[in-house]
């Protein structure tokens, strides 16, 4: 039997140096049936010049450049444009490990009714060095197959998604039945990831190497400890918690009591940090609205 086709798909924008080393970490893939989609909301042409070898080498490599910036649409750009079976995204500033496409789909085959596969993954910094004295968390220290409902249970009520950003997770296309980020309808901004991992994980179980198999990459860059979108972040993890109990989640009222109290409390630590001053407002709100659905739970 043929492999299934896997499709690896890399939302670019303006990090053309960056974009180049992700690049060549999916083409050193040990799994070879893959295509590689690469839609460019950059500014400017540097990612499609610093793509022009590789085009010409590589069939399996088609490249979308965007005529106006799309942002999160752009991941469902790279979506809809994919052919495989499987879909797994790569940001532009990470690394797949060599093994990690083949380790995963083995998954696949090994547990029935899985929707997800999710690893362990080092985190690097702009020169992919290991960040000194940070490493991320393990879930579990052995390969596992995970219920959904119990794992998707587990970040709600903790705030945590360790399942991991979007470059850890491989996942059947088929099981997906909303655009990536979009979940009951709502276009998620800031956790388009998690929104996604919590509608998959509604449709089966989630398995989880411990072994590293992707890089994460931190650096100046990134967006995503910026205080002014920290506000709108607790929205959507408020809204993930609502929209989730139609999926079966948080059925116990003590768990869905739990899921509000930590996004409470986790806001009033922000509010105690003088950077998030400017922001308080909008942290306040939906801090209101928590405790409005908390007075709500019988």
């Amino acid at each position: 039997m043929a492999s299934p086709l896997v499709s690896i798909l890399i939302p670019s924008y303006n990090r053309p140096d960056y974009l180049e080393m992700a690049l060549r970490s999916a083409l050193a893939q040990t799994y070879k049936n893959i295509e590689i989609i690469i839609s460019d909301d950059s500014t400017n042409f540097q990612v499609r010049d610093r793509l022009v070898p590789y085009l010409s080498t590589h069939s399996n490599i088609k490249y979308i450049k965007n005529k106006k910036k799309l942002f999160v649409k752009n991941w469902i750009r790279c979506f809809a444009a994919s052919s495989g079976s499987y879909i797994n995204y790569l940001m532009d500033d990470d690394l797949f490990h060599p093994q990690k496409i083949e380790e995963m789909m083995s998954m696949f085959m090994r547990f029935n009714d899985v929707s997800l596969v999710t690893s362990y993954r080092q985190l690097i910094d702009e020169k992919n060095e290991p960040r000194p004295g940070l490493q991320a968390s393990r879930i579990f220290n052995q390969l596992s197959a995970v219920p959904g409902a119990a794992l998707g249970n587990y970040i709600l009520t903790n705030g945590r998604n360790v399942v991991g950003e979007p470059t850890t997770v491989l996942f059947r296309k088929e099981a997906l039945t909303e655009p990536f980020g979009v979940y009951h309808g709502k276009q998620y901004v800031f956790n388009n990831d998690l929104a996604t991992w919590i509608s998959l994980l509604s449709k089966g179980k989630a398995v989880y190497i411990p072994q590293e198999l992707s890089s994460f990459r931190i650096h100046s860059g990134q967006n995503q400890h910026v205080p002014s979108i920290i506000g709108t972040s607790f929205m959507e993890w408020t809204d993930l918690i609502v929209e989730s109990r139609k999926d079966g989640f948080l059925r116990d009222p003590l768990q869905y009591r739990s899921a509000l109290y930590t996004q409470l409390q986790n806001m009033r630590l922000f509010l105690q940090q003088p950077r998030y001053t400017p922001f308080q407002q909008n942290i306040q709100q939906v801090m209101q609205r928590i405790k409005l659905l908390l007075s709500k739970i019988e």
